[in-house]
């Protein structure tokens, strides 16, 4: 039936995994992304310019951005927690109440990182990457070639797809999206949910958007003035030594950076496809389109990769939200802090449902004009109320802080300077009582925990945790 005023509306709800906040065509910055899809979606809606996880790790973001509850909530400060199922109860999860309360269709396509992997998490249907997609390959005579050029899904170094561009994940994804729009149910509102396994690396773009790139000034990468001190958090020393990213050459991680920017642009251009065919349906008017990530990427800022903290690189992640054009919305941009919990909230109340009182997530659609938000990981805590942002450790009770409006690439930390200890003191204190709340042991009798220690040099460097090597195959998942 065509959508009209009054209708509950669609929702396309699109995830990218490891998709830096700054790499943005919209955000003018000094990465020279072009996302023309995402960022005409942010002409058409709201750009919420300062987002951020409250955990950057995969599988407690997957938790909070289906719950609109923060790890410290749900208890999932890291992958692989809680016993063997990922904490997502299906009576609380986005697609269950708006099967059950609203009446939605609801379909999920692409990197779930559920456990079990199979779990359903109240999606009546899933397209599950890996494990479909690679089945979906050895049907195409490319047994193997997920992944086949070798790397792992945590290893840096650039590469090329091993399949041509209309067989990736990024295309295949994509198209199971457009599959279900030609299959739903028509008298129903519909949510799909779209999780892409990049810009994750491995940096593996296919040919030609490998080439994309080559001509462009690629930024070096920052490097903040902590870095190297005997103040440096020692987790992110580990972080380094043990992955070797303090290893990598500049002529490779400028080709890295060129590939990251290339596996944007690809889904980018792919997503081109999805607005075009929910025009041609018509279909495009009456839906709210999301568009978020779970983490951002280190990229070689202050010599780290991947996620795992509260620097801006790894934290801060784009947040767009496009609504019905009956609501008039345009051109927004939304500078207060804002959480990848807050979208659950809003598409609830989008769909004419409560959200849970409990649960940290607030609706976008009417932000409070001062906010403080919260994260934890297993690693560290950190508060921001826009202005400054305060990171606390718990290896040796390291601490930073950060002026977001002067110093947007955390290059200069302020925790030692008298001028400043006041915003730090504030912060503090505020993050100690969040978590006391939340019964969280990262504070013990009162206080942030702090605990000793130390580095092995040697014992770091013979680790190779980067590296889950490929090709997969027959659907077996990451390892």
């Amino acid at each position: 039936m065509d959508p009209a005023a009054g209708e509950k509306p669609n929702i396309v709800y699109i995830v990218l995994d490891q998709w830096r906040g700054d790499c943005l065509g919209i955000a003018e910055g000094a990465h020279p992304v072009m996302t023309p899809h995402f960022d005409q979606i942010a002409y058409e809606g709201t750009w919420y310019s300062r987002s951020y996880a409250d955990c950057p790790i995969c599988m407690p973001q997957r938790t909070t951005m289906l719950t609109g509850f923060t790890a410290s909530q749900h208890g999932m400060p890291c992958n692989n927690m809680s016993g063997p199922r990922t904490p997502i109860e299906s009576e609380r999860s986005l697609p269950y109440r708006l099967t059950r309360e609203a009446g939605y269709q609801t379909k999920a396509v692409g990197k779930m990182h559920f456990w079990p992997e199979s779990a359903r998490f109240g999606f009546e249907d899933i397209s599950l990457h890996p494990n479909d997609y690679v089945n979906f390959l050895e049907d195409r005579g490319y047994g193997g070639f997920y992944r086949g050029h070798g790397l792992g899904g945590n290893e840096v170094y650039p590469a090329v797809s091993a399949v041509p561009a209309h067989l990736t994940h990024t295309h295949w994804i994509v198209d199971e999206g457009l599959r279900f729009l030609g299959r739903r149910d028509p008298e129903c509102p519909f949510l799909l949910w779209l999780v892409f396994e990049a810009p994750h690396s491995p940096f593996d773009p296919p040919e030609p958007f490998d080439r994309m790139y080559d001509d462009f000034d690629i930024p070096a990468a920052v490097i903040g003035d902590w870095v190297g001190t005997a103040d440096e958090p020692v987790s992110l020393i580990a972080d380094r030594v043990s992955r070797k990213t303090d290893r990598i050459p500049p002529q490779v991680l400028e080709r890295t950076r060129r590939h990251y920017y290339a596996q944007i642009t690809h889904i980018d251009y792919q997503l081109g496809r999805l607005f075009g065919e929910l025009k041609r349906l018509g279909l495009y008017d009456n839906t709210v389109i999301v568009t978020a990530s779970d983490h951002g990427e280190h990229l070689g800022d202050h010599r780290l990769f991947a996620k795992y903290t509260f620097l801006e690189s790894a934290a801060r992640v784009p947040i767009i939200l496009r609504l019905p054009s009956e609501y008039g919305v345009y051109g927004r941009r939304v500078e207060t802090p804002a959480l990848t919990a807050d979208i659950v909230p809003t598409l609830l109340e989008l769909a004419g449902l409560a959200p849970d009182p409990a649960m940290d997530g607030v609706s976008l659609l009417d932000l409070p004009a001062e906010r403080t938000i919260f994260g934890e990981t297993r690693h560290s805590v950190f508060a921001t109320e826009g202005r400054f942002k305060y990171i606390h450790y718990f290896d040796n009770g390291a601490e930073q802080l950060f002026d977001l409006v002067h110093d947007g690439d955390d290059q200069f930390n302020l925790a030692g300077d008298d001028e400043y200890a006041a915003a730090k003191a504030e912060l503090k204190s505020a993050l100690a009582a969040y978590l006391t709340e939340n019964a969280r042991p990262a504070v013990v009798d009162g206080e942030l925990r702090a605990e000793p220690a130390a580095l092995d040099y040697d014992e770091l460097r013979a680790r190779n945790t980067a590296a889950w090597r490929g090709p997969l195959r027959f659907g077996q998942g990451y390892g």
